[in-house]
């Protein structure tokens, strides 16, 4: 049985976003402070993989620059002929691995370490070729849908763009993660060609090819649709941002910190808060900030990220290094 710590993981980072509408890769737009990229690059490591691959592409100048200093190998995929197309990019890395591959997209900032271990577990357990994980949405546009036969086996998944409306009325979709055992990869991924309306590579075409080659195909059905939720557009960003910090806000609230309001409190990724903290309305804090104990922050105060507190502070405001910082 694999252990997840075998596991070598390919973030795909390559894409050019461009329903974004921003000068800005996909991937380096912000949820709470971190880089979409890195959410995902945490959530791989924190579910104990011991090896990472990006793939970058396009204005790769901007994304990897953010990314030294983490324990992460860079493939560039020069042309961007699709997801197996990049897969392909980062083929070179494993000659070697013997365990299997993980793969996800990294404009899914949500993903939880827990669902990635739950998901490596089914796979050895299974011993598929490969387990995929998919999710039932009310609003599945804009996804993969999964085709499933008469059995109910996963047969194929068909992209939005090439799907019948038939097919376009199935709830069931591609979340864009899946394990694969590395030799089966390399053999679907010779097999793909690009047949579609855009004549690029996709990587969800190696389900079909699985399927017809007598593959062993398993679909993880992840219940936490927001833990799969990928960002195409602003819109998106910010239901993922909001969704982000009312879990951010919940996970404080359980430890005991009192926020008077949620509603109009930020707090981003990586803050730490004493015990006996209370965070008044209109309070945005940046990501990495230390706050001590028996503190009172807020209202109308800004912390900027990096930013250390100690206990027994009163902070209203206040713009840590440039403004107003009123201590009582």
């Amino acid at each position: 049985m694999s252990n997840i710590g075998e596991i070598t993981a390919i973030i795909l980072a390559a894409g050019k976003g461009t329903r974004m509408r921003s000068l800005r890769p996909k991937v380096m737009h912000e949820v709470c402070g971190t880089t979409l990229v890195e959410c995902v690059l945490d959530a791989v490591f924190d579910a104990g993989v011991s090896r990472v691959i990006i793939v970058v592409g396009d204005k790769k100048e901007l994304i990897v620059p953010t990314l030294r200093g983490k324990p992460a190998e860079i493939a560039e995929q020069c042309e961007q002929l699709g997801t197996a197309h990049a897969v392909m990019a980062a083929r070179r890395f494993l000659p070697e691995v013997k365990g299997d591959v993980l793969i996800l997209n990294g404009d899914a900032p949500l993903v939880k370490p827990q669902t990635l271990k739950r998901l490596v577990a089914m796979h050895a357990e299974t011993d598929a070729d490969v387990t995929l994980v998919t999710a039932q949405l009310d609003n599945p546009y804009g996804y993969g849908r999964i085709s499933r036969d008469a059995h109910g086996s996963i047969r194929g998944i068909v992209e939005q763009g090439e799907a019948t409306q038939d097919e376009l009325n199935i709830r069931e979709i591609n979340a864009g993660i899946y394990v694969f055992k590395t030799t089966s990869l390399f053999e679907g991924l010779d097999a793909i060609v690009p047949h579609n309306k855009k004549g690029e590579f996709y990587l969800t075409d190696i389900i079909s090819i699985f399927y017809n080659n007598g593959k062993k195909i398993e679909g993880f059905a992840n219940e936490n649709t927001a833990g799969i939720l990928g960002i195409n557009t602003q819109q998106e960003l910010a239901i993922v941002n909001q969704i982000r910090r009312d879990e951010i806000l919940q996970s404080f609230m359980n430890q005991g910190i009192a926020i008077v309001n949620p509603s109009n409190t930020f707090i981003e990724n990586h803050v730490v808060i004493g015990e006996g903290t209370t965070i008044y309305p209109f309070t945005y804090i940046c990501k990495n900030v230390v706050i001590g104990k028996q503190c009172s922050i807020g209202p109308f105060a800004y912390i900027k990220a990096d930013t250390k507190i100690g206990d027994d502070v009163e902070m209203q405001n206040s713009i840590s290094g440039e403004g107003r910082v009123f201590l009582k």
